[in-house]
């Protein structure tokens, strides 16, 4: 996977986030190009989210950076098992009114009961924990 970086904290040395995009593409089975930024939007409580335009095929990963490097890492982890629900059409976001889409099924609602954030939760841990020793 082809990536770019901006705004990356001293704390994430550059190979170490080299480590973490080939590990993740790896291990999720992914391939693309993607900007990784640490300059996001971050509220309520929220470390990271992922931007996708499909039709420009464009994906764009927001990481906070203000964390320590175990929950940045884990974040990118998070983040990451988005990315392969977006590019293989698992996950459709829903446009303004709309509800999102899970392997064509609409969803709506509470944010922990998500099918697609249930999975990015529970990925996560094994990714981070797996990547500790790649």
């Amino acid at each position: 996977m082809f990536y770019v970086s901006y705004d990356k904290p001293a704390k994430i040395p550059d190979a170490m986030m080299d480590r973490a995009v080939a590990f993740a593409s790896e291990f999720l089975e992914i391939d693309g190009e993607m900007e990784v930024l640490f300059d996001g939007e971050f509220d309520n409580g929220c470390f990271g989210y992922v931007e996708y335009d499909p039709e420009d095929l464009e994906l764009c990963v927001y990481v906070d950076g203000k964390n320590q490097q175990d929950q940045i890492l884990t974040t990118f982890c998070h983040e990451m098992v988005h990315v392969k629900q977006y590019l293989k059409g698992e996950l459709v976001s829903g446009i303004g009114k709309k509800p999102s889409r899970w392997y064509g099924k609409t969803f709506d609602g509470d944010y922990y009961n998500l099918p697609w954030e249930q999975e990015a939760f529970e990925l996560e841990k094994i990714m981070f924990d797996c990547f500790k020793s790649y």
